[in-house]
Order: C-alpha cells, then structure tokens, then sequence
C-alpha cells in the first residue's frame, strides 16, 4: 500500500471530547493522507475508539475539526452527513452482524439500505464481496449464529467493502480471535484494501496486526498523538511513551488507569 501525493482523505484539528469530567479526547490532531493505511495504537482507555466514532459521526466532538476530503463534517446537517457516510465502509470490533439476517443479506445491508440497490442486483454483490475475503457461496443463507468467529469476522469485512468505500475503518479487527486467524484476517484486510484503493484507518492494541496491515502508526496517550511515522521505524522511534507500549513494561512515562 502506498500513499498518492499529499493528498489529506482525513484531517483531524484540535479535536476535543469529554464525558462528564472525564476529558478522552484532549486537542488531538491526525492526518490521514489518501490512499495510505494507519493504525493508531494505544492501550485501553486512551482515546481511541471516540476518536473512530467522532470521524464517522457516531459521537458529536465538543470542539475541533475533523475533514473528509477537504469538507468540514463536525456540526454539518444529518443529510450532509449521510453523505460523508456513502465514503465509509467500517469492520466493527465484535463483527456486529444482524442475528436476524442471513450472511448475504449482512453483507448487502450498506447496498440495500443506503443505496436503495435492488435484492437480486445486491445479493450479487454480497457474493462478490464474499469471495474477495474467502467466503464460498454456499454460507450465503446461513445465519450469522452458524458461523465460527473467524468467518463472521471476515463476513463483516465483506459488508466493509461491499459498497466499494473510499475510506475503511477497522475497529480492533482482531480480538477475539487466535494468532492464525488473526494474521489471516489482516491479510484479507491488506489484500481488500489495496484492491479497492481505499484509504485505511484501524484502531488497534496489537502490535502484531498493526505491523501486518500498516503504512504508519499513530500512538495516542491521554487523547493526543504521541508519535506518528513509518512502522517500519516504531522500533526505533526514541519515544519512551512506544517503547514501553511495544514491551509492554508496566513502568514507565504511560501509567495505568486502574478502575476502582
């Protein structure tokens, strides 16, 4: 995966959030360059998944600017963002696929329910959509109940990329499952990636996936950007807050937030 130019898909500004007292996101600033693949990494608690749901509108940020594309999407009207969202497709952590639906008709949901795609044009899709991540299509009217971990998890990559999005999103794609399957899912991920010439952004605590699936890695601590480059330097980074997050030592500058 390689970047096109300089050409920023997201630009994140300032970017503030806070629940009650409890301030997560603290002037945080992120560039996503098109075409490109980044994972922001951290541990539990610091920021991440609010700052996932803020970019694709889950989550109102309390001040800040996060642009898609150029356009400024914090505070713009609901039809406006649906728009924005038509860009997205999104690997939720747990898979999130509908108990009620059959496999095909998970991966066609963005195609029928945003799109207005017809049932017999769109279960095409879903099928096509399947085979790019593995999936045969005699699991297309099975329940997703039926399915191993590992074969929702790549179900819910093929409704990611059923619309054929500009941007994916990937929320820790890989817990829950076992080393193997985990390495499998962030080949499928990379390989779906590159073939749909998306830009990628994954939010993540393993490391492991995180070398596997990125470009550049972003680490946050107490809701800002810590460091940001190459993965390919996150080894060497001279940051004392990645190197004890890469060793995971106990001690150091990142101190635990212990609940009580």
């Amino acid at each position: 995966m390689t970047g096109s130019g300089n050409t920023l898909k997201i630009t994140v500004r300032d970017l503030h959030k806070a629940f009650g007292n409890n301030a997560v996101l603290c002037g945080l600033d992120l560039d996503l360059p098109a075409g490109q693949s980044l994972a922001v990494i951290g541990g539990s608690g610091t920021g991440k998944s609010v700052l996932i749901k803020s970019i694709i509108g889950l989550l109102e940020p309390d001040s800040g600017s996060i642009r898609i594309d150029g356009e400024e999407t914090v505070g713009i009207a609901p039809g406006e963002r649906e728009q924005i969202n038509r860009k997205f497709g999104m690997l939720f952590q747990g898979a999130a696929l509908f108990d009620s639906l059959p496999v095909w008709e998970n991966v066609a949901f963005g195609l029928t329910q945003s799109q207005g795609m017809g049932r017999r044009a769109a279960r095409q899709a879903a099928l096509e959509a399947m085979h790019m991540v593995g999936l045969d299509d005699d699991i297309a009217d099975r329940a997703p109940a039926e399915l191993s971990g590992g074969m929702q998890k790549r179900a819910g990559l093929a409704r990611a990329i059923a619309t054929r999005p500009d941007i994916l999103f990937f929320d820790e794609p890989t817990t829950g499952l076992d080393p193997i399957m985990g390495s499998v899912i962030d080949n499928l991920i990379v390989k779906s990636v590159r073939e749909l010439g998306a830009t990628a952004l994954t939010i993540t605590h393993d490391m492991a996936s995180a070398r596997r699936i990125a470009d550049n890695v972003a680490m946050i601590y107490q809701g800002r950007i810590v460091w940001h480059g190459p993965v390919s330097e996150i080894d060497h980074s001279g940051n004392d807050m990645v190197d004890q997050f890469l060793n995971g030592r106990s001690s150091g500058p990142i101190q635990l937030q212990v609940a009580v």
